[in-house]
């Protein structure tokens, strides 16, 4: 049972829809344990119909969502009043979309997600495919180089998806009927933390390998003085930048200021545009 709502969580966006979102994939997903706990054709047609109601959450994180409904359907099965073992079904359900959504999203697609092109950058430049940043090189590149940079990324990425697809289930079924249920499987917070960290880090790595790289390439082009401006530019943006922040200012103001400067310099002052950059 659990092997086959594993395999079929895979597709719980294949029926998202504008009026109901994902409730098509969860009946899906949800379908091997129902016919278990239903073997009359009646009752479980009821129990199909009960689910078809609006779903939506992060896609990796519904599996906590179906082992705890899952646990739930099987208890009211069995219970001698199943209506009221029922009615508090619609609440946890909506309870833990809600929370494992916000954890998904802060995780898979704020975290995970910008990772894996950090992740690829960083293959390519490992393995000494410099196209990415330099543009218009007549190098050959090698096409399982090519390929090495986005699956490095894909699979760091699958892995961590499958693996809460997978375990999600269990922990979802062995505590069935709480709305909190899975919301302690882990320390969101200290995870959400780590991974933070893990991208500014790979962010940061990849920065200064830029910035290296085009320093080795242009070192013999310009003297110290410009080289001192491109860096002065650089600095000033990110001080900029953070002094907004401790302002109360968004990342949008110091964007305008920023574009009302550079309009003002190269309008007023006739910079040449391409002389400030490495």
């Amino acid at each position: 049972m659990f092997f086959r709502m594993f395999l079929r969580s895979f597709f719980l966006q294949a029926g998202w829809n504008y009026e109901r979102f994902q409730n098509l994939g969860f009946v899906f997903m949800l379908q091997p344990a129902l016919e278990r706990i239903y073997p009359d054709r009646e009752k479980l047609k009821a129990a199909l119909l009960r689910h078809l109601q609006l779903f939506n959450t992060q896609p990796y994180m519904a599996s906590f969502v179906a082992g705890n409904i899952a646990r739930m359907e099987a208890a009211a099965a069995s219970s001698p009043d199943p209506e009221a073992a029922l009615r508090s079904m619609p609440g946890v359900k909506q309870a833990l979309a809600t929370s494992f959504a916000s954890i998904g999203d802060r995780i898979f697609w704020g975290r995970l997600k910008p990772m894996t092109s950090e992740l690829c950058l960083l293959t390519w430049a490992a393995c000494g495919f410099s196209g990415w940043l330099f543009t218009g090189l007549d190098t050959p590149v090698p096409f399982w180089l090519l390929l090495a940079g986005p699956l490095t990324g894909i699979a760091c990425y699958s892995a961590f998806a499958v693996y809460w697809r997978w375990r999600g289930l269990k922990i979802g079924y062995s505590c069935g009927g709480a709305a909190a249920c899975g919301l302690d499987s882990a320390d969101w917070r200290r995870l959400i933390r780590v991974l933070s960290a893990a991208g500014f880090a790979l962010a940061l790595a990849l920065m200064l390998l830029a910035f290296g790289m085009l320093l080795a390439v242009n070192c013999f082009t310009c003297g110290y003085p410009e080289l001192l401006l491109k860096a002065g530019v650089v600095l000033a943006v990110l001080a900029l930048h953070r002094i907004s922040r401790a302002f109360g200012r968004s990342v949008f103001f110091a964007a305008g200021l920023l574009l009302a400067v550079s309009l003002t310099l190269f309008s007023v002052l006739r910079l040449g545009p391409f002389n400030l950059y490495l």
